[in-house]
C-alpha cells in the first residue's frame, strides 16, 4: 500500500479508533511542480467549489507569487488505510468522508500551531471551511481574510507529483466504480531560508504526539 510512515498516530472519535500514517519531508520551492491553468480548468469542470469560495479558483493566487517570500516547504501528508472500516457496513464513499474529516481536522490543528511559531501561513488540505456558506455566495467580502488559507491544489501545485517525489506513492482519487485502499490529505508550510529544519521537525513531532489525545 504505502511506504513506511515516519510516524503513526491513533485517532479516536465517538465511534471509531483509527490509525493515521504520517509522512513529512522538506522540499525547495523551486522543485515544486505547478500547473495552475490545468488545475483551474479541472476545478471548473469538476468541482462544486469553483467560483463558490474565496479560497478556490478563480480567486486563489498563483503558487510562486503567494510563497515568494519563502524558500522551501515542509510537506505533511496523512493517510488512512480504509480496511480499518471493514467491520462497519459503510459504502466506499462514506469511509472516505469519515477518514478525510478525521485527518483534515488534525492536520489543520498542527499547521495552525506551526505557522504561528515559524512566521508563516500553511497551505491547507482543501477548501476553506471557516464559514458555511462562504460569503462569496452573497457577494459579500470574506469575513476572515487573515485566517483564510488556500490549498496546494488551489494554488496550482501538482499534489500527486509532490507525493511521488517525496513519499514515493500515488494519491488515489475516488470514483463511484472504484474501491480504493487508502485515502490521503496533504498540506504544507512555507519556510524561510533561515529556518532550521531540525527545529521544525521537532516541533512537528511534538504536535503529532499531542494529536493522539484529540477526539
Amino acid at each position: 500500500m504505502l511506504q513506511k510512515a515516519k510516524k503513526r498516530i491513533r485517532a479516536k472519535t465517538k465511534r471509531h479508533e483509527l490509525f493515521i500514517d504520517c509522512f513529512y519531508d522538506f522540499i525547495d520551492k523551486s522543485n515544486v511542480v505547478v500547473k495552475k491553468e490545468l488545475f483551474a480548468k479541472m476545478c471548473k469542470d469538476g468541482c462544486k467549489n469553483f467560483n463558490k469560495k474565496y479560497s478556490c479558483p478563480p480567486f486563489s493566487p498563483k503558487f510562486n507569487k503567494y510563497v515568494k517570500k519563502y524558500h522551501k516547504l515542509l510537506v505533511l501528508l496523512f493517510a488512512i488505510n480504509l480496511k480499518q472500516f471493514d467491520k462497519f457496513n459503510y459504502k466506499p464513499y462514506h469511509k472516505i468522508r469519515i477518514a478525510n474529516a478525521v485527518m483534515k481536522s488534525r492536520a489543520e490543528h498542527v499547521m495552525r500551531d506551526l505557522e504561528s511559531k515559524f512566521d508563516s501561513f500553511y497551505l491547507s488540505t482543501g477548501a476553506c471551511r471557516l464559514c458555511k456558506p462562504c460569503q462569496l455566495k452573497f457577494n459579500r467580502p470574506c469575513r476572515y481574510p487573515q485566517k483564510r488559507r488556500y490549498s496546494l491544489e488551489a494554488l496550482g501545485v501538482d499534489c500527486n507529483l509532490l507525493s511521488q517525489k517525496l513519499f514515493n506513492f500515488h494519491l488515489l482519487w475516488y470514483e463511484p466504480t472504484s474501491n480504493i485502499d487508502y485515502t490521503c490529505v496533504i498540506c504544507a508550510l512555507p519556510l524561510k531560508r533561515s529556518v532550521n529544519e531540525e527545529k521544525v521537525t521537532k516541533e512537528l513531532e511534538t504536535h503529532l504526539d499531542k494529536l493522539c489525545r484529540i477526539r
